[in-house]
């Protein structure tokens, strides 16, 4: 179970052995809401800017060791609180560093970009139904070309150039892929390819938002894995780039896809929802947000993942996978990159 202080003025305190929990009345009526909770059943605390933590409670969440994750005002992770006695998180970190200098790292890194193009492949074969057959011959041609560049993408060997290669297949395969998403959408939805920030047309600004969503909630992920989101195996490290989130996402950017597809192809998108900015900027506006948001969280609690013969609802899989990582990573012997 986690303790998530999220609303404004929620505090966490220690009464007798037990975590609790006071979610004040602020409309002054003293009808103030307290839950208490059983050390040993708390698996993470996330605390939200505007909340507060007494220091009792800090060190008896040391001693249990949940989880202390700490995030700002829009959910996203900014840091975890650690005790000074060894632990699992520094075993993962320690082996973090030295596989982002070894050939198994690039090798997961490389493994995590070919499930992304099997993920476009798959997505773009399931939209051949109900098509016209021009639009199916175009699915198709892509599908093929993609699953050609995987196929090359597979045999590449791992050594010092590896990295850049993985990101000329991944970067080809992309052109295809969103060109052809885009050709499949209504006339006045149609973008020219993939734009990063800012962007440039509607789908890209939808898109943009929904990857936001789901970059907080893999960072998440590692944090309460003991993955340290900045110690990536194939991505530039450097000052405040989070390498390892930007590695570790790529086989689950399908779900933003498939998400923001869903919104254009049904038309719930509007160009109202939107502001375009005189430089060509556009920026969505608060009823697009809440839209996406709320499309994108169901489609994490409602869908599911199979994995070794069970289903997970997506945003339980996320996790999984990011403790199948730490775990790899405190059982990793070092093999350094020549």
């Amino acid at each position: 179970m986690d303790i998530y202080l999220q609303s404004f003025g929620a505090r966490l305190r220690v009464k007798g052995e037990v975590f609790e929990v006071t979610v004040p009345d602020l409309t002054g009526a003293d009808r103030h809401v307290q839950e208490q909770f059983a050390p040993h059943e708390v698996e993470a605390i996330l605390l939200q800017k505007g909340t507060s933590v007494s220091t009792d409670a800090l060190l008896l969440a040391m001693e249990k060791q949940p989880d202390i994750i700490i995030l700002d005002h829009f959910g996203q992770p900014q840091g975890r609180i650690l005790s000074n006695r060894p632990n699992s998180t520094m075993l993962i970190w320690k082996n973090q560093l030295a596989a982002s200098n070894s050939k198994d790292g690039l090798m997961m890194a490389k493994g995590w970009v070919e499930e992304k193009l099997r993920n476009q492949v798959a997505f773009l074969h399931k939209l051949k139904s109900r098509r016209s057959e021009q639009k199916v011959q175009i699915i198709e041609k892509a599908a093929a070309q993609i699953s050609e560049m995987l196929a090359r993408l597979h045999l590449v060997p791992i050594n010092t150039q590896t990295a850049d290669i993985i990101r000329g297949y991944e970067g080809t395969a992309g052109r295809i892929y969103f060109e052809t998403l885009s050709d499949l959408l209504p006339d006045e939805y149609r973008f020219q390819g993939r734009g990063k920030r800012p962007a440039s047309d509607l789908f890209n600004a939808y898109l943009n938002y929904t990857y936001g969503i789901l970059y907080r909630m893999v960072e998440k992920a590692l944090l309460r894995a003991g993955v340290h989101p900045h110690i990536g195996f194939m991505h530039f490290d450097g000052y405040q780039n989070k390498s390892m989130l930007y590695d570790f996402i790529e086989p689950f950017r399908i779900w933003a896809d498939k998400t923001v597809f869903h919104l254009f192809s049904r038309k719930m998108a509007s160009p109202l929802q939107s502001t375009e900015h005189l430089d060509g900027r556009i920026t969505i506006q608060h009823e697009a947000k809440t839209i996406i948001a709320t499309t994108f969280k169901k489609r994490m609690l409602e869908k599911t993942v199979e994995c070794r013969g069970k289903l997970f609802p997506l945003d339980l899989f996320l996790q999984t996978q990011a403790i199948e990582l730490a775990s790899w990573l405190r059982g990793y012997q070092w093999s350094i990159l020549s």
